[in-house]
C-alpha cells in the first residue's frame, strides 16, 4: 500500500508538473513564434518528459529532482520541479544537505521572480489569468496590459514564489522535526526496555547473591568438619582396614562434595547455571558435574560396597551443551543415590550411552530388596547375589555395624524432590523419561533427543 500511493503520487505530481513545466515556456521567445509553439518549442516539451521522470526518484534520491529542477529554474523560471526536489531533501537529508539545498533554491527561486516580475507582461506565464486575449501571450508586439492587471501579475507571481518556497521549506522542517522526534521515541523507549531488563537483572544478581550467601554459610562449614573428621577417624585406625577404608571412602566424599558446593555457589552467583549456550569451559575439574566425572561417581559408590555393573559408552562429550552435560551426571547420581537409600545391599546395573547422533539414553535398575533384607549389607557367604553378578567383594568396606538389627534410615531422608528433578531436567531437555517398577525392578530410563555435532 505505501508503496502504491507512492507511485500514485509520482503520477499525478509528473503529469501537473509537466503541465506547469509547457505553461512556463511561454517566458521564452525562441518557443513560440507568431504565438504559436515552434518546433524548438516541441522539440523542449518532448525533453521535459525524462526531466520530469526524476520526480519519482524523490524518496530515494532527492538531489536528482532537486538538480533537475534547478536547471528548469535557471532555464525560464520553472521552479516546481526544484521545490518538490528541496521539500525532500529537508525532510530526509541531513542538516548540512538541507541548509545548502535551501539557500540554493531561495537564490534560484527568487532569482526567477525577480526576472519574471522585470519581463514583459507578455511573457509571464501568470498573465494569462490577466490578459483579455489569450493570443496576447509571447506576442511582444501587443499592446500592454493595463496597470492594474500588471499589478495583479506581479502579485500573483510574488505570492506563487513566496508560498511555493514557505510550503517546501516550512512543512518540510516540520516533517523532519516529527520524524526526529519519532526516532528520539524509539530510541527512549528502547533504553526504557533496556533499563528495565538491567534492573530486573539486577534483582535476579540479588538473589543470587543472597542465595549463593546463604548456600555457603550452612553448607560449608557442616561438609568441613565431616571431613576434618573423617581425616582424623582414618588416621586414627591405621589398625582397623576397614573403618580406615571407610573414613577415607566419606573423607574422599566430603571433600568432592565441597568442589561441587564451589562450583555451585560460583554458578548461583554467576548465573550460569542454567547456560545452554554450546561452549564449556575446558578446565571444569573432574570433581565437578560432568559426563567425564561418571567413571569416578561409579567408583565413588562402589567404594561404599554397592554392587555396580557399568556400561558407560560416551562420545562428543565436546559437543554437548553444559546444561545437558551436567544433566546427565545429575541423573546417573541422583539414580545411584536413590538405590542406596531405598535399597541398600542391592545390585544397581548403569547404562549410559551419549553421543551427538543418537543423544543420550540413561538406563539405572535395581531389584526391589525383600522387606526383611531392606536395610542389609549383602551376605558375603553367597556364592552370587543374583545370576549372572558377581558375589559382594570382599576388599570392600562395610557400612555399618554388622548386628543383624542395625538400620540405617536413609530410605527416611527421601521426599522425592530427586526424582522430581530428574523429571524436569530430562523435560528441559525435551527427552522422556520413566521412572517406576517394571519386571521386578525400580528403573529410572531416560531419553534425551540428540544434539549438535560440532568439530
Amino acid at each position: 500500500m505505501r508503496i502504491a500511493v507512492s507511485i500514485l503520487v509520482g503520477a499525478v505530481l509528473f503529469l501537473f508538473g509537466l503541465f506547469i513545466s509547457v505553461m512556463a515556456l511561454t517566458s521564452n521567445t525562441w518557443a513560440f513564434a507568431d504565438g504559436t509553439i515552434s518546433n524548438t518549442g516541441i522539440v523542449a516539451v518532448f525533453l521535459l518528459i525524462p526531466v520530469w521522470a526524476t520526480v519519482f526518484f524523490r524518496h530515494k534520491w532527492p538531489w536528482v529532482p532537486f538538480i533537475a529542477g534547478a536547471l528548469l529554474a535557471a532555464g525560464w523560471g520553472d521552479a516546481f520541479l526544484l521545490l518538490i526536489g528541496l521539500f525532500h531533501l529537508v525532510v530526509r537529508g541531513s542538516k548540512r544537505q538541507a541548509i545548502i539545498a535551501s539557500a540554493v533554491a531561495s537564490v534560484l527561486v527568487i532569482g526567477a521572480t525577480v526576472r519574471m516580475c522585470l519581463a514583459p507582461a507578455q511573457l509571464n506565464p501568470f498573465a494569462i489569468l490577466f490578459l483579455p486575449d489569450p493570443e496576447q501571450m509571447t506576442n511582444l508586439d501587443s499592446p500592454a496590459p493595463p496597470a492594474d492587471a500588471l499589478l495583479a501579475i506581479t502579485l500573483v507571481t510574488i505570492a506563487a514564489a513566496v508560498i511555493g518556497l514557505g510550503i517546501s521549506l516550512g512543512v518540510g522542517a516540520l516533517l523532519r522535526r516529527t520524524r526526529r522526534m519519532k526516532a528520539v521515541e524509539t530510541i527512549a523507549a528502547r533504553q526504557t526496555q533496556r533499563n528495565d531488563s538491567l534492573s530486573a537483572e539486577l534483582a535476579r544478581q540479588s538473589e543470587r547473591e543472597l542465595l549463593a550467601r546463604e548456600l555457603h554459610d550452612t553448607l560449608s562449614h557442616r561438609l568441613s568438619v565431616i571431613s576434618l573428621h573423617s581425616g582424623a577417624l582414618e588416621v586414627g585406625s591405621k589398625n582397623d582396614a576397614d573403618v580406615a577404608s571407610t573414613a577415607s571412602a566419606l573423607r574422599q566424599e566430603a571433600h568432592a562434595s565441597l568442589e561441587d558446593l564451589r562450583h555451585l555457589v560460583g554458578g548461583v552467583r554467576e548465573g550460569t547455571l542454567a547456560n545452554a549456550g554450546s561452549q564449556k569451559e575446558a578446565s571444569t575439574p573432574p570433581s565437578l558435574a560432568s559426563m567425564r566425572s561418571i567413571p569416578q561417581l561409579v567408583a565413588s559408590v562402589q567404594s561404599t560396597g554397592t554392587i555396580i555393573r557399568p556400561s558407560v559408552v560416551i562420545q562428543d562429550v565436546e559437543s554437548a551443551s553444559a546444561v545437558l552435560d551436567r544433566a546427565v551426571y545429575r541423573i546417573v547420581q541422583e539414580s545411584l543415590t536413590n538405590a542406596m537409600k531405598h535399597a541398600p545391599g542391592a545390585p544397581v546395573t548403569l547404562e549410559v550411552a551419549v553421543s551427538a547422533d543418537l543423544g543420550a539414553h540413561i538406563v539405572i535398575d535395581n531389584p526391589l530388596p525383600p522387606p526383611t533384607n531392606r536395610f542389609q549389607p549383602p551376605n558375603p557367604s553367597l556364592a552370587e547375589v543374583a545370576p549372572g553378578i558377581p558375589p559382594y567383594p570382599t576388599s570392600s568396606p562395610r557400612v555399618g555395624s554388622s548386628n543383624p538389627t542395625g538400620r540405617w534410615e536413609l530410605s527416611s531422608t527421601g521426599s522425592g524432590a530427586g526424582l522430581e528433578g530428574i523429571r524436569e531436567r530430562v523435560v528441559m531437555l525435551e527427552g522422556e523419561v520413566f521412572i517406576g517398577v517394571r519386571d521386578g525392578s525400580f528403573v529410572v530410563d531416560a531419553k534425551i533427543p540428540p544434539f549438535t555435532h560440532r568439530s
